[in-house]
C-alpha cells in the first residue's frame, strides 16, 4: 500500500502545523517515575520503544504497526507491548505514527526519535495514495470512543464537499490542516459510542453539519455522557439518506439501533467506493474474519441481516472505526466476502470456530 506524507499530496501549500510532541503531542522521553503505571509493561522486549499500563487494548497499535506491537494475550483480558523494536526506516514511521494515534498516550520512547517531527506532520495519513487520494486517516484516536480510527474525505479536491467520518479528538493543531483543506461540511457519526469530541469539533467548524441517526442521539447523562441532542441532522426511518450526489448515508443496525454506514462513491474518493462502517462491520484482529465485534452487539441477528444490506453496494473498501480495514480486488469479492460474513456471524457470533489472532501473542503473564 502506497503510503503519502498527508494532505500536502493534495493541497499547494500547507502551514508547520506541528513544531514538536509538546505535552499535547507526546514528548515521549520525559521520565515518568513519578506514575507507576507509565513505567514500561513488563511485557516489552528491550529497546527504545515500549508501550506502558495505561493502555486499554484499544488494538490501534497493533494494526496500525502489527511489524511493532502485539498483544499479552491471544483473548481475554489483554495490553499492547512492543514485541519487536522498528527494524528500518518504515517500521519506525509506522510506530511513531501509533504513538501519535494512541487514545491513552501509553506508547513511549526512552529517548528521542529523530524523525519524530517529520512523522508528526505527515498527518492526516493518505489510506492509500493511489488507490483512495482524497481519503485520510486522522489519527488523535479519543479514549472516549476507546481508540475508534477517524476519517476525512477531502473531497473539495474534487469539487465535492469535505466529510469527517466520526470524531477524533479535539487537537488545535489538527483543526488547522483540516481549515487549510477547506473546512468541514458535515461530520458524519456511525453510533452514539464514537462521537467523542464532536461538540469541540464543531465549536471550532460552527457551519460544519453533524449526522446521526436519531435512535442513537443520547443527552448527557446517558451512556457515553456526551451530549448529542443538537446534532443538526437527526435522521430517523431506515433510509437510505443522500448527503450529496455520491455521499449516501444506510442505515445498519444491530451493534446499535441507529448505526449508520457513510457510502463515499468515486467522486469523492478520486478512487474506489469506499464504506465507512463505524463498529458495524470489520475484520476482527482478534479472530481474523470480517466481522461485527458481538460482545458489544445489541442484536446479533439484526447486525447479520445490515451486513448482507452491504453486500450489493458499491464499494470496494471497508474503512471501520474498531477492526482492520479491508480492500476487495472486485465486486464479486465484496458481495461473496460479506455473504459469507453475515452467516457466519449469525451462526457463530462470538467467533469460536474463527481462524484466530491477526497479531503477535506473546502469552505474558500478568505480574
Amino acid at each position: 500500500m502506497a503510503r503519502s506524507s498527508g494532505l500536502v499530496l493534495l493541497l499547494a501549500a500547507w502551514p508547520l502545523a506541528f513544531v514538536n510532541l509538546g505535552t499535547g503531542s507526546r514528548k515521549s522521553w520525559l521520565p515518568r517515575r513519578a506514575k507507576p503505571e507509565k513505567q514500561p509493561h513488563h511485557g516489552n522486549v528491550d529497546g527504545n520503544f515500549y508501550v506502558d499500563h495505561t493502555c486499554i487494548d484499544c488494538d490501534t497499535c497493533r494494526w496500525m504497526a502489527p511489524q511493532t506491537f502485539g498483544r499479552t494475550a491471544r483473548s481475554g483480558p489483554g495490553q499492547s507491548v512492543v514485541h519487536q523494536q522498528p527494524s528500518d526506516t518504515q517500521e519506525v514511521d509506522r510506530a511513531l505514527e501509533a504513538m501519535i494515534s494512541c487514545p491513552t498516550g501509553s506508547i513511549r520512547t526512552r529517548a528521542p526519535v529523530a524523525r519524530a517531527k517529520e512523522v508528526l506532520d505527515s498527518f492526516p495519513l493518505a489510506v492509500d495514495v493511489d488507490g483512495l487520494p482524497h481519503v485520510f486517516h486522522l489519527g488523535y484516536h479519543s479514549k472516549k470512543s476507546f481508540g475508534a480510527a477517524s476519517y476525512f474525505v477531502a473531497g473539495r479536491a474534487g469539487g465535492a464537499l469535505n466529510v469527517m467520518f466520526d470524531s477524533p479528538r479535539f487537537s488545535s493543531k489538527l483543526a488547522s490542516l483540516l481549515e487549510e483543506a477547506g473546512g468541514i461540511d458535515f461530520m458524519v457519526l456511525s453510533h452514539k459510542d464514537d462521537v467523542a469530541d464532536h461538540i469541540q469539533w464543531k465549536k471550532r467548524f460552527p457551519e460544519m453539519r453533524r449526522v446521526m441517526h436519531v435512535a442513537d442521539v443520547r443527552g448527557p447523562d446517558a451512556w457515553p455522557y456526551i451530549d448529542m441532542t443538537e446534532i443538526e441532522e437527526q435522521l430517523a426511518g431506515q433510509g437510505p439518506w443522500s448527503l450529496a450526489d455520491g455521499l449516501s448515508v444506510i442505515h445498519t443496525p444491530g451493534h446499535s439501533e441507529g448505526s449508520i454506514t457513510l457510502l463515499a462513491a468515486e467522486g469523492f474518493t478520486g478512487g474506489e467506493g469506499v464504506a465507512f462502517t463505524g463498529d458495524h462491520l470489520a475484520l476482527n484482529g482478534r479472530l481474523g474474519r470480517l466481522d461485527g465485534f458481538a460482545r458489544y452487539s445489541e442484536d446479533h441477528d439484526l447486525q447479520a441481516d445490515s451486513m448482507l444490506k452491504l453486500a450489493d453496494e458499491d464499494f470496494l473498501w471497508i474503512l471501520p472505526g474498531h477492526g482492520r480495514r479491508v480492500h476487495f480486488a472486485s465486486a464479486t469479492e465484496r458481495r461473496q466476502r460479506l455473504q459469507k460474513a453475515a452467516e457466519e456471524y449469525r451462526e457463530d457470533p462470538k467467533g469460536e470456530g474463527a481462524p484466530g489472532a491477526l497479531f503477535k501473542v506473546l502469552e505474558v503473564a500478568p505480574r
